[in-house]
């Protein structure tokens, strides 16, 4: 009789597990912020429109200035709203995107002290799978996004500003193309925090080039409908993607994540 196994009439009874409770209290400014993205989804309020002054805010919710204003900043932060200033100003609902959502994961990943190469890793297993459901979906329209995309980096090899753009807009296109907005926000932002410019990492004309050929593959497969052969060749991509920072640039895949270096 092995010691531990259900017929050890010796061992304890187990007792059941719970959840750790991990709340914390409530801060006001945190649950008037919370309030105010309520009634931006409740209302629809689109991109532009500007919400009530700070005076009717500060009746509405019965708090002082500070707070309130506390409540408004971390909005601001978190790019659902921005603050215009002057006397006609206020805060304007706003629309996230992938860029904020970098800018908060930044900030967990270096407090978490998780090296570049983790990304790098998650990109590796999140994109063929996202590029084999943008086969799957057939949405011509999104197919048009992502050829425009490598025709405007071949059409520009040789400017490296334009191929970064690109090669943003690709990765961002076939996110698209897969049918889920969650997959394409996500997607977007490891690719934002990956691109490794601010930490030193290059692209050279040999490396746009083999870039290049690479997206018109992944292209060539969705394009065509074959799920299995875009996520081969994503994989094959981020494969490369993976050995040329690990070769090229060892000390950017090895050093931790900072936030300042996604969210300057």
């Amino acid at each position: 009789m092995v010691a531990g196994s259900p017929d050890d009439e010796t061992t304890a009874p187990r007792a059941p597990r719970r959840r750790p409770d991990t709340r914390r209290p409530q801060k006001v400014s945190l649950a008037i912020a919370q309030q105010i993205v309520d009634d931006i989804t409740d209302d629809k309020l689109a991109p532009g429109t500007k919400l009530a002054t700070e005076r009717d805010m500060m009746a509405r919710f019965e708090t002082g200035r500070g707070t309130l204003r506390e409540a408004l900043r971390f909005l601001e932060m978190n790019g659902a709203i921005r603050v215009k200033a002057g006397p006609q100003g206020g805060p304007i609902v706003s629309e996230p995107d992938a860029h904020d959502l970098a800018g908060v994961l930044g900030l967990f990943l270096q407090v978490k002290a998780m090296p570049f190469k983790a990304l790098v890793s998650a990109r590796e297993v999140l994109e063929p799978e996202v590029a084999a459901l943008a086969a799957e979906a057939k949405d011509e329209e999104l197919f048009a996004d992502i050829a425009d995309s490598i025709a405007g980096m071949r059409e520009h090899l040789g400017d490296e500003q334009n191929f970064l753009a690109e090669n943003d807009r690709f990765h961002a296109a076939v996110a698209a193309a897969a049918g889920n907005e969650l997959f394409a926000l996500l997607i977007t932002s490891l690719h934002l925090i990956t691109d490794g410019m601010p930490l030193g990492v290059s692209y050279p004309p040999a490396r746009r080039e083999s870039v290049l050929q690479a997206h018109e593959a992944v292209y060539e497969a969705i394009s065509t409908g074959d799920a299995e052969g875009a996520r081969w060749a994503m994989r094959r991509h981020m494969r490369e993607f993976r050995r040329y920072v690990a070769e090229k640039f060892p000390m950017v895949y090895e050093r931790p994540v900072r936030w300042r270096d996604i969210a300057p």
